[in-house]
């Protein structure tokens, strides 16, 4: 397979990893700060998991296409479907970013550009 798609599965890994590390940091931090409803607070780390969730799966099966685990057939498919949801991850960091306060905007903006990265290395991996 592509060295796009190796790319693509360990920066999805190092996404991974630090969403689950700094992002659960992060919301139990704004939790404690802000008086939120017991509701809210599950909807919002119901959210985050699911978040989690998606990121693993996705690594997991872009290792998968690069170690030629799943076949050709069945790895255009998978390499099309997370590369166009990572681009809309990329999408979404950067229109938060946008209007997020200016300490957080760079932080925001590298992290929706490795988005955008592992979204056209798994489309590039897919088209190769």
């Amino acid at each position: 397979m592509p060295i796009s798609i190796h790319l693509a599965a360990m920066l999805s890994l190092a996404i991974s990893v630090n969403y689950f590390l700094s992002g659960k940091k992060q919301i139990s931090d704004s939790f404690k700060a802000n008086n939120i409803d017991e509701s809210h607070k599950q909807t919002l780390h119901s959210l985050f998991l699911c978040q989690i969730g998606f990121f693993v799966t996705s690594c997991l099966c872009l290792f998968a296409c690069a170690f030629g685990v799943v076949s050709s057939m069945y790895s255009y498919g998978l390499l099309l479907f997370i590369g166009l949801n990572y681009g809309i991850f990329a999408i979404w960091h950067c229109y938060i970013a946008i209007l997020s306060p200016p300490n957080n905007k760079l932080r925001l903006y590298l992290l929706g550009m490795i988005f955008l990265l592992i979204s056209l290395c798994s489309l590039l991996g897919a088209f190769i």
